[in-house]
């Protein structure tokens, strides 16, 4: 028993020389361990107590971005151009721009000339957008109210901007077409991740983006010659591509399927844009066809509906079908509507046109030859847009010949449409146009010539369209008669 209190004193002693020994190791002469400071990233960061990053974070920075200027011949990102949406908190705390590089730090505020645009431009976000020249300061960039914001800088002309974000809908597919954007309800504030809803979106077969405060583009600088006839800097405020691949400044989405619709868009710092469209119901039930059809373009004169708009003609007994005659101008474009708006409006889909003939999409259908007459026909049943030399013909008792479509009773086509021949005198003068894409519903045969015709009578062109048999001019007693057709003033003469 002796021997066993002696081992444990002996134990115990030799722990207290140990525990002297450590604390004399870490006396108050040894130097003091001191952990570094983390590096910091180089990159441009938003930095301030109004957001969710007071101190450096990765998930603050800035990235490049696309020059709208560009869109249409450059999809390559402008490295001077940067931007970040971010969600900020009104109130004094604010945030400013730090561009770091190495151990420099520059730090980026609101410099004298910052100010609210008062009166944005056509194209500009209409909820806040704010403008000013970069100015290097210490003063915090601040907002009115709690929100999602985007904040863009561009280091090659030193202008920097900020807009509140409101995102919708807007398109060919949407309620108000691409007149007006659908609002989307934003959720409730949070510094770090924020969402867009919509939901009982009715969507038709067409196409649409997502785009912020009723704005396209903000322009930060006017006059930056990029080469190639191009000026400016201009940042988008709209998204494109693909539900699952959103671009800034993107192609139209693609909505191929009609029904109601719930559409999602989810910001995360860090992370940027997710979406979602999901089809949670049919719909109400659309009539199949229109009962009329618009076309409008720089390529017939303009793109201000009601001033430079042309109203197809119907094919008599076949609703799925309209054409026209018209004066297209080289190197310029058309679409298309069912009514006197941006609203179902379409064009064609990019794919390589066959003999003239494009599939219905979202995009200008092209006037690739040379200025002239042409004949449009659109086939909503094969969603088809035919545009062709004009096919014009005689038919009738007046030449003796009832078939349709004859080459030896068709027009000359040039600077107006005519054609001189020696007519059976005193007959009725009927005249028709002929398509290939002019078939009916089911597509197994051609229309009726009748279906598409027109005449001359009183110095006019009267078209058919749905209507019943029409009163018609006759020929003359004898010799040859000259018909010449001016569908740009929309007048005929029989001579």
């Amino acid at each position: 028993m002796k021997s066993l209190k002696l081992n444990f004193l002996s134990k115990t002693l030799s722990i207290l020389l140990l525990m002297s020994f450590v604390f004399i190791s870490c006396s108050d002469d040894d130097p003091e361990i001191v952990t570094p400071t983390p590096k910091v990233e180089d990159g441009v960061y938003i930095k301030g107590a109004g957001t969710a990053f007071a101190e450096f974070s990765t998930k603050a920075l800035f990235k490049a971005t696309r020059n709208e200027v560009l869109n249409d011949v450059e999809t390559k990102d402008r490295p001077e151009l940067l931007e970040v949406f971010m969600a900020i908190k009104k109130g004094t705390d604010g945030f400013n721009i730090v561009d770091v590089k190495g151990t420099t730090q520059t730090v980026y505020g609101p410099g004298s000339d910052w100010k609210l645009e008062a009166t944005p431009g056509v194209d500009d976000p209409k909820d806040g957008l704010w403008k000013g020249n970069l100015a290097a300061s210490a003063s915090k960039f601040t907002v009115p109210e709690d929100g999602l914001y985007h904040i863009v800088m561009d280091l090659g002309v030193k202008k920097v901007t900020m807009a509140r974000v409101k995102w919708g809908v807007i398109g060919g597919a949407t309620p108000d077409g691409w007149s007006g954007s659908t609002a989307m309800k934003e959720s409730a504030f949070d510094l770090n991740k924020m969402s867009f809803k919509v939901e009982k979106l009715v969507l038709l077969k067409n196409e649409w983006k997502f785009r912020y405060s009723s704005g396209w583009k903000i322009e930060l600088d006017a006059n930056l010659d990029l080469g190639a006839g191009q000026k400016g800097v201009k940042v988008n405020t709209n998204l494109g591509g693909t539900i699952s691949a959103l671009v800034a400044g993107g192609d139209n989405i693609k909505n191929d399927v009609y029904g109601e619709y719930t559409i999602e868009l989810v910001w995360e710092a860090g992370v940027g844009y997710k979406a979602t469209a999901t089809k949670t119901g049919e719909g109400p039930v659309l009539a199949t066809y229109p009962d009329n059809l618009y076309m409008i373009g720089d390529g017939v004169g303009g793109w201000e509906w009601k001033k430079n708009d042309v109203q197809l003609i119907p094919v008599h007994s076949n609703p799925h079908l309209f054409w026209r005659i018209v004066w297209l101008e080289k190197d310029k474009g058309i679409k298309f509507s069912p009514v006197q708006d941006w609203k179902g409006d379409f064009g064609q889909d990019k794919s390589t046109p066959v003999n003239g003939v494009f599939k219905k999409g979202g995009d200008n259908v092209p006037v690739s030859g040379a200025t002239g007459y042409y004949m449009v026909v659109v086939n909503l049943k094969t969603e088809t847009i035919e545009v062709v030399a004009p096919s014009v013909f005689l038919i009738g008792d007046a030449v003796a010949n009832w078939d349709a479509a004859v080459p030896a009773n068709k027009f000359t086509v040039g600077t107006d449409i005519n054609i001189t021949k020696t007519l059976t005198a005193d007959k009725e003068i009927r005249i028709h146009v002929a398509s290939p894409t002019m078939k009916t519903e089911k597509g197994d045969k051609a229309t009726d010539w009748w279906q598409s015709e027109f005449i001359v009578l009183n110095g006019k062109i009267e078209y058919r369209g749905k209507g019943n048999d029409q009163a018609r001019a006759k020929s003359k007693a004898s010799g040859s008669t000259t018909i010449k057709l001016d569908f740009k003033a929309g007048t005929g003469s029989i001579l």
